[in-house]
């Protein structure tokens, strides 16, 4: 486990306005290298080895999620603690969670570190709101406000160190001279290198454009177990992330269906628990939706999620009928079968597939909220779908 203790005590000028970059209205940190004379696929196969050794020395669901030498591109995901203060009698620490997109081409490499959360006290709390110029600094953006300022120092330290590491990684034993970011210049930063690798580190000026390329996934291929491809079975007790952000934030499909015939669709109500002795998921879909039929006709049913990279694909699914369109081809999503026959697609970081328990159609009288009640009052209810959790798979 690799955790970082920094000291907020020291200057902070380079932690004031504009060190936290925003991207239409997304904390994005980027960093683009320029690697003279080394090819595309090397400089992937060096920013690959580096990336899965890195998230490695992070907590448990630290990992690679994606990798396509072809596209030059690489997705992880990584979980480590900044320590605040510790002490013989105390603790005060945050996990850190957030995505990391590298774009390889030859002579170069674009890095990006994005969705940025800070699990703190029980609390999830997303960079945008916790560590931003309008939060995190004073009115006239001349001092760090008290109660942030070490989420936001500590953040922008651990990016400096892993862009650091990045270029090292990228010139080999290169060494690299760190340089504060400056708001609205693009500083270069040129290396002697000790090889023949020359490595140029580059901090792009801050825009509204958006910086992570979209992926758009083929299945990639692990190791085969418990019949499903691509993907490493857990145990339900061990589904990684924390559910209720995940539907919020991210959004998951439903897929139901067989191999003959099936559909998705995205949703954002839902759940895990525990029921009658057994793990359990719990989904509401409504009576006019598409995947309705197949949910009625079918036992078993997939709920998976995936990352921001597929945004896109998941807002086509949540706003087009598969009545009148084919989602597959729309999307490009490549579906795959498990072992119980069920349908889900290769893009998914995560998978769950459920075997239906308990289906309900809710009624008025169910409503106990009275907002609730009001909002929903003559329009038909959803149906709700608790179904027992047969198999996990995680990339």
């Amino acid at each position: 486990m690799t955790t970082l203790s920094l000291n907020i005590q020291a200057d902070d000028r380079k932690y004031l306005e504009g060190a936290v970059p925003l991207v239409d209205g997304k904390v994005v940190f980027t960093r683009e290298f320029t690697v003279q004379g080394v090819s595309k696929d090397e400089i992937f196969n060096r920013m690959l080895n580096w990336m899965e050794k890195r998230l490695a020395q992070g907590e448990e669901n630290s990992r690679i999620l994606y990798s396509d030498k072809e596209k030059g591109q690489i997705a992880g995901l990584g979980y480590e603690y900044l320590v605040f203060r510790s002490s013989f009698l105390s603790l005060d620490r945050s996990l850190l969670e957030y995505y990391v997109v590298a774009d390889c081409d030859n002579e170069r490499c674009q890095v990006s570190i994005e969705r940025l959360k800070f699990d703190y006290e029980e609390e999830v709390y997303p960079a945008e709101e916790w560590i931003t110029d309008e939060y995190a600094l004073n009115k006239k953006k001349t001092k760090l406000n008290r109660g942030l300022a070490k989420f936001r120092t500590n953040t922008v330290d651990y990016v400096q160190k892993f862009f650091d590491d990045a270029a090292l990684a990228l010139g080999q034993s290169t060494p690299v001279v760190a340089q504060t970011p400056a708001v609205t210049t693009a500083p270069v930063v040129q290396v002697e290198p000790k090889s023949d690798t020359q490595v140029i580190v580059q901090t792009p000026a801050v825009t509204t454009a958006s910086s992570t390329p979209m992926i758009a996934l083929q299945a990639e291929t692990k190791s085969e177990m418990k019949g499903l491809n691509g993907f490493t079975a857990v145990d339900p007790h061990k589904i990684p992330g924390n559910i209720i952000k995940m539907l919020e934030m991210d959004w998951m499909l439903i897929t139901a269906g067989n191999d003959s015939q099936f559909n998705m669709m995205t949703a954002s109500w839902g759940g895990l628990g525990r029921l009658y002795e057994r793990p359990t998921a719990t989904c509401f879909i409504y009576p006019t939706r598409y995947t309705y039929q197949y949910m009625e006709k079918g036992d078993y049913y997939t709920l998976s999620f995936y990352t921001e990279a597929y945004r896109e694909q998941l807002k086509y699914c949540g706003s087009n009928s598969g009545k009148d369109t084919d989602k597959v081809k729309a999307t490009g999503l490549t579906p795959i079968t498990t072992p119980n026959g069920a349908k889900a697609f290769a893009e998914a970081w995560l998978i769950i597939e459920c075997k239906k328990m308990v289906s309900q159609t809710l009624t008025p009288e169910a409503l106990v909220d009275e907002k609730v009640k009001e909002e929903w009052i003559g329009k038909q209810l959803h149906k709700m779908y608790i179904g027992e959790i047969t198999n996990v798979w995680v990339k």
